[in-house]
């Protein structure tokens, strides 16, 4: 159960979970690093960073304590589309981590000496970014399926643009982006509805009200299979195999989910029971499912040493040639459905779960399913179904493939293994 409430802009998503303890409450930003100016890459995370760092009522320091000195825990985020602070608290905390946050989010202090500090500490994260395999691995498939495109893009920046970002591009970002007709709100917890809404009317109150606009433009289609190979001298070898997919406002998004499970996403799955269980020569071998509004990706991903890279790339090509000519079996796919509701339920459940399923729906929709709405969804897919996604997902001739690892010539063996085996 849940409402969505209307204050000057912004919306309000209530969801009251009735004598529950524990509660979580977020503000979530309708822009992220995909709306940025390329020159400033980058700057959506860095003012993230920023507004954790004090605002006109709370110093950087009571920000913390009030929140975490009450038994709460307090974070962020920044995404391609959205950007995100938000606490778990105790539900007799509500009100404060409310005014908290959207003093966060309305007023900033944006000292120009923490701007300097803080600069320094996501320099270093962007170095850290760089130096695990696996991330790295991530970043140069991401460069592959959206080359040429802000999708494509570090979400963290590059330490060239951040050296770029001035107190006056942060404010001007903020002014543009952070007002309330751009802000999703929402509180899942025990309170009450009349105070909750009095207090989110009296932070916004006090926040600029004039509206955006801006434009995303969707990318442009893969024409060709892309390998890319980074050298590092390290011990384990990581491998990521790209597919364009549905957008998270495909009507197949639920038929991906399934395929997900299929394939990769617990140990019962496919890939992890053929490379990892029958062959043992991975550790890590798992999907991944990116959905953005107007693209989406699936993602395998696997870490291995370097002899077995073309071992392990030509089980995983079976797999997914498997499932795209063969339906699941139908124990399979009830295993899947009743996995993929399990998680549902589960998330729903929980507090924080709730929370961010109410705001992805939101910002991505402007509607929310309920959950006997996923259920009765996830229930109707077939295995025919997810035979003809597989199909249109895992097209060979357009692929991307990136690896990081420390075997020499590794691009010329992966690009000979696709070129020499025949696909569908």
């Amino acid at each position: 159960m849940f409402d969505i409430v209307n204050i000057d802009g912004a919306k309000l998503i209530f969801s009251p979970l009735r004598g529950l303890k524990t509660a979580s409450v977020g503000v979530f930003i309708n822009a992220g690093a995909r709306h940025e100016d390329r020159r400033l890459k980058g700057i959506a995370h860095f003012l993230e960073h920023m507004v954790f760092k004090g605002s006109r009522k709370y110093s950087y320091k009571a920000i913390k304590r009030e929140i975490e000195g009450r038994g709460g825990l307090l974070n962020g985020f920044t995404s391609q589309e959205s950007t995100a602070y938000y606490s778990q608290c105790l539900s007799r905390n509500v009100y404060k981590n409310i005014d908290i946050l959207l003093d966060m989010a309305v007023s900033p202090s944006l000292d120009a000496k923490e701007i300097e500090k803080e600069r320094n500490v996501v320099l270093e994260e962007v170095k850290m970014h760089n130096d695990l395999p696996s991330i790295r691995a991530s970043i140069l498939l991401d460069e592959l399926l959206w080359k040429g495109h802000p999708l494509g893009e570090e979400v963290i920046g590059y330490l060239g643009t951040i050296m770029k970002i001035k107190r006056g591009d942060l404010n001007r970002f903020r002014h543009k982006f952070y007002i309330p007709d751009n802000m999703v709100i929402v509180c899942v917890a025990d309170c009450d509805r009349a105070k909750l809404i009095e207090k989110v009317k009296y932070k916004l109150s006090k926040a600029r009200k004039n509206k955006t606009r801006f434009k995303v433009y969707p990318p442009l289609s893969l024409d060709k299979t892309k390998v890319v190979t980074e050298y590092k001298e390290i011990n384990q070898t990581h491998i990521y195999i790209g597919f364009r997919g549905p957008s998270y406002r495909s009507k197949e998004r639920f038929a991906v989910e399934l395929l997900h499970v299929v394939l990769g996403a617990n140990m019962s799955s496919r890939l992890f029971e053929e490379i990892r269980e029958k062959r043992g020569i991975c550790y890590d071998v798992s999907t991944e499912v990116r959905k953005f509004r107007d693209s989406g990706a699936f993602c395998i991903h696997a870490g291995m040493d370097a002899k077995n890279i073309i071992t392990t790339l030509k089980n995983i090509l079976k797999q997914l040639y498997i499932v795209k000519t063969k339906e699941v079996p139908g124990s399979e796919l009830e295993r899947a459905k009743d996995y993929a509701l399990g998680q549902v339920t589960m998330g729903m459940e929980k507090p924080e779960g709730k929370m961010f399923y109410l705001a992805d729906s939101y910002l991505a929709l402007k509607r929310i399913y309920t959950e006997k709405e996923i259920k009765s969804l996830i229930q109707k897919i077939s295995s025919k179904d997810i035979m003809l996604v597989a199909r249109r997902i895992f097209d060979f001739k357009k692929m991307c493939v990136s690896c990081v690892s420390n075997s020499t010539r590794i691009e010329e063996k992966i690009s000979d293994l696709i070129n020499s085996t025949r696909f569908p």
